[in-house]
């Protein structure tokens, strides 16, 4: 901002930025109150959580100051953009071969977060690193008990540290069974998920506390407290809500896959998660004020079948849900667009004129056990497995919502591009996928890809283009795909960049970093690594693996891996610590668990230290 307080634009980076100035004033409005800032050599600091949704909900560059301006009240457009200032203006690189562990911790026997589930990252500050309060949080997917934590906390986190690194920052036993990504506060003080307690889906929120006693096998152990007293407790404390039920078709919520999404919008409070039997729910009062389910108009039903993490969009007022097919009741994938807000209310979506709680579904978009009635029009390929869909990938700027199915039930892995606006005459049901691959017949998912940094810093302004990186073949070797999307249109076609196994083997999501000069992306096999000189993943196991993507459009796509490291069944998804320069005691990690053996881990970025 200059000092006339006009907004100033750069486009150094590649696209048009806010100035670093306006953003800093725009976390302090839209932040404020809680533990976001801290001074420091007369500078502001402020602390950045990073949890499964910030890896899903995303933000091309705008295209006008006011659009800027306006996408500045989203917390998560406003972290998006300082991980990426810093990372385009601080880091350097040097090559390496290997994935450096710098730690692995037990967290018990059998612990893991989960294919397709995320750790969570709080950084105090986005410039400069701290033992003390800089932690990570997993869930172990074990039942707690006095001698099992279900969720488990680390600080103490960097080489240079003094002590244990890493030390256990806290240690619960909740009273049940976290199988789920979980999702942290915009202060870190507060930790929301989901856990199966009785037998039921039952949201948990959790204050903490640091101990220098608890650990994985020794934790506290924790006893809900009221609702109507949770904002009063002392950490560390938790308060549980149910799922609520539905008596004819969900009278015992169950969750396996879906993750909740906060609603971070100054004023809202607001968390969205869904279940097994296809209901998703609205809690208010989450982090802040009173909480409690809301019963009139929700559980909205959205299909008869598993929900992903879904995703809610402040721009149209609808949270996006992928939906599993399902043998059983022959469910079909398809995307589920729920209007959440007064936003989208009104707007006539072809059937009904769209009300608070309206779902609107799209086609069968994979397989079904009824030929002729899925876009393919046979869904006959792949309709004897269960199907697992991951949570779609929402751009708010540019107006997209990404599925990612393992099966269109016409024999491909596909990507399917849709508008995020229901439109005022119909909904688009049937749009045109690009296939990544063939598709798995017996129930191998294919889970999240990433857009590359040519994408996020386009100077389309809302009509961007890049590249999107998806590990897909969910029936043969696994290979990593590119995906062209040119002025906010997905190219018909993908390009095949390498094999990633030697046989059949399951992808993790796809995730990026951006350096000052170079573009990673991180994935991993949980089996069948390629022992090739290209890959070298080390004794055709699970293998976790990072690429060097190009920063020009057309720009020579890799030969091979940067660098590679043998992990136990390959590993959860991944959540990156990008937030500070070099001359610390780090320059940035990554996070994830193993998907066997129980350990947690933090690793260097290979070509980044």
């Amino acid at each position: 901002m200059s000092n006339n307080g006009a907004v100033k634009l750069s486009r150094s980076s590649g696209g048009p930025v806010v100035s670093r100035r306006l953003i800093l004033l725009a976390l302090v409005v839209v932040l404020s109150p809680g533990r976001m800032l801290a001074q420091e050599d007369g500078e502001e600091h402020i602390g950045l959580p990073t949890d499964w949704s910030h890896r899903y909900m995303v933000f091309s560059a705008p295209g006008s100051p006011t659009e800027a301006f306006d996408l500045s009240q989203d917390p998560r457009y406003v972290q998006q953009w300082l991980r990426r200032d810093i990372e385009r203006r601080h880091w350097g690189q040097r090559a390496r071969r290997d994935i450096h562990r710098d730690w692995s911790a037990s967290m018990g026997t059998g612990a893991t977060v989960g294919a397709g589930q995320y750790p969570a990252k709080y950084s105090f500050s986005m410039t400069t690193d701290s033992c003390a309060n800089d932690f990570v949080v997993f869930n172990t997917s074990l039942a707690g008990a006095n001698n099992q934590a279900s969720i488990i906390a680390y600080n103490n986190l960097y080489v240079g540290c003094g002590g244990t690194v890493p030390s256990v920052y806290w240690a619960y036993d909740t009273g049940g069974t976290i199988s789920t990504s979980v999702t942290l506060s915009l202060d870190g003080t507060q930790v929301a998920f989901v856990q199966a307690q009785g037998g039921v889906a039952t949201l948990v929120l959790l204050k903490w506390s640091s101990s220098t006693t608890e650990t994985a096998v020794a934790p506290m152990v924790l006893s809900s407290t009221a609702n109507s007293g949770y904002r009063a407790c002392t950490a560390p404390c938790m308060t549980t809500l149910a799922f609520h039920a539905t008596a004819t078709t969900d009278p015992t919520p169950a969750d396996s896959y879906s993750s909740p999404y906060y609603d971070y919008t100054p004023g809202s409070d607001t968390l969205y998660v869904g279940d097994n039997a296809g209901y998703l729910h609205q809690l208010t009062g989450v982090f802040s004020g009173a909480p409690a389910e809301t019963t009139t108009t929700w559980p909205v039903r959205a299909a008869a079948a598993p929900l992903s993490n879904p995703i809610y969009d402040s721009v149209t007022g609808n949270v996006f849900v992928t939906t599993s097919f399902q043998t059983s009741d022959n469910s079909g994938g398809r995307l589920q667009t729920v209007c959440a807000t007064s936003t989208c209310v009104g707007i006539n979506n072809g059937n009904t004129t769209t009300a608070i709680g309206t779902a609107t579904p799209s086609g069968i978009l994979g397989p079904n056990t009824s030929g002729n009635v899925n876009c393919r029009g046979t869904g006959t390929s792949g309709n004897g497995s269960n199907l697992r869909l991951d949570a779609p990938i929402v751009d708010s700027t540019a107006g997209r919502v990404y599925v990612f199915l393992g099966n269109d039930g016409g024999g491909n892995s596909v990507v399917i591009q849709f508008p995020t606006k229901v439109s005022t005459t119909s909904y688009e049901n049937c749009p045109a996928e690009t296939a990544v691959g063939t598709a798995s017949t017996t129930g191998i998912p294919l889970f999240t890809g990433s857009f590359d940094n040519l994408y996020f810093t386009s100077t389309g302004g809302g009509s961007p283009s890049g590249d999107l990186y998806v590990c897909g073949n969910t029936s043969g070797d696994a290979t990593l795909y590119k995906v062209a999307i040119t002025s906010n249109a997905m190219a018909t076609t993908s390009t095949s960049v390498l094999a990633v196994s030697t046989g059949n083997a399951t992808c993790s999501p796809v995730t990026e970093v951006y350096s000052a000069s170079k573009d990673l992306i991180f994935l991993s096999v949980q089996s069948l690594g390629s022992t090739s000189s290209a890959v070298n993943c080390p004794s055709n196991t699970g293998c976790l693996m990072s690429f060097s993507v190009p920063t020009t459009l057309g720009g020579t796509l890799p030969a091979g891996t940067t660098a590679t490291a043998a992990e136990s069944g390959g590993t959860s998804g991944i959540v990156i610590d990008n937030t500070v320069a070099p001359g610390t005691l780090h320059t940035s990690q990554i996070y994830f668990s193993t998907l066997t053996g129980g350990t947690a881990v933090q690793a260097s970025q290979a070509a980044l230290r």
